[in-house]
């Protein structure tokens, strides 16, 4: 019985368990979506209406490329048109230093399947997540920025970018060097960079001091570094952490109990921090806007 169920639609399983369908499946689904297409339908009715008669779901992207020919189930496609094609290459510029000290601040790598290279924001601010994905699409070159979307299970504004170039820069462990020639490649990516990094983990406390925090010291003692150059003094000191925290009424332990804190508190550094690297985020760049020279 099991055999003469497997014949019905051979399939073959690539190694991250996907299934393949075959040739002739496929050419079904390839015409049917390109005649949907042409009636005027959207990809997500194409979707609904190709389960509904066929029972195989098609992601968008697959859809996407039947439609442009980029790809046909016979090989005969025309290939990724040059946009496509630009977002497998990093564009140098300050845009790439803030997803960089973003990421470093508030974000984390993970390889999906064996090939989705990705980079994850997850954060409370929407203004935060929509910069992220603004200066993430210059980066790539792409037209739109990528978009935010509301996590109901972590409470946050999440944002994925798909990138085996960045995904390798930033991978762990984090070094110094290799992500240095990104960011001290224009002043203003030093700049970006800082901001990135001061969005994702930084306060202004009633003291009117800044406050910088991370779990990697060489990540604070490179920014310590490079706000030196503008004159910008500051101190790392070490901090005790809660051992959890609470998201949608769970607790999870922290990997690390250890954090360190880059504070910025003589006030002529704090001006200039507040002119020159200032915040992506309306609620710090409020509460920046109350420091004055008093």
């Amino acid at each position: 019985m099991l055999e003469a169920l497997l014949t019905v639609i051979p399939v073959k399983v690539m190694k991250w368990g996907m299934k393949l369908r075959d040739l002739e499946l496929r050419m079904i689904l390839y015409e049917e979506v390109r005649r949907l297409r042409a009636e005027g339908k959207t990809y997500s009715q194409i979707q609904r209406i190709i389960y509904e008669r066929h029972g195989e779901w098609l992601s968008k992207s697959i859809i996407s490329y039947w439609c442009r020919r980029c790809h046909t189930p016979d090989k005969k496609g025309l290939g990724r048109p040059r946009e496509d094609q630009r977002l497998n290459r990093i564009t140098i510029c300050s845009e790439l230093a803030y997803v960089i000290g973003a990421k470093l601040g508030d974000g984390y790598e993970k390889l999906e399947g064996e090939y989705r290279y990705t980079i994850v924001l997850a954060v409370k601010d929407y203004d935060f997540a929509e910069e992220f994905g603004r200066c993430a699409a210059i980066t790539f070159g792409r037209d739109r920025p990528y978009k935010p979307r509301w996590d109901k299970y972590l409470k946050r504004w999440v944002v994925k970018v798909r990138s085996k170039a960045l995904y390798e820069i930033l991978r762990k462990p984090i070094d110094m060097e290799r992500i240095r020639p990104y960011i001290e490649h224009y002043e203003k990516s030093v700049v970006m960079f800082i901001r990135g990094l001061a969005d994702a983990e930084s306060d202004v406390g009633k003291d009117g001091r800044i406050r910088i925090y991370n779990t990697n010291k060489l990540i604070l003692e490179y920014a310590a570094e490079l706000l030196a150059k503008p004159g910008i003094h500051s101190k790392i000191y070490n901090r005790k952490m809660n051992t959890g925290v609470i998201i949608k009424e769970r607790y999870y332990l922290r990997r690390k109990s250890i954090c360190y804190v880059l504070q910025i508190h003589q006030k002529i550094s704090i001006m200039r921090f507040k002119d020159l690297i200032g915040s992506s985020i309306k609620r710090k760049q409020i509460r920046l806007g109350k420091l004055n020279d008093a």
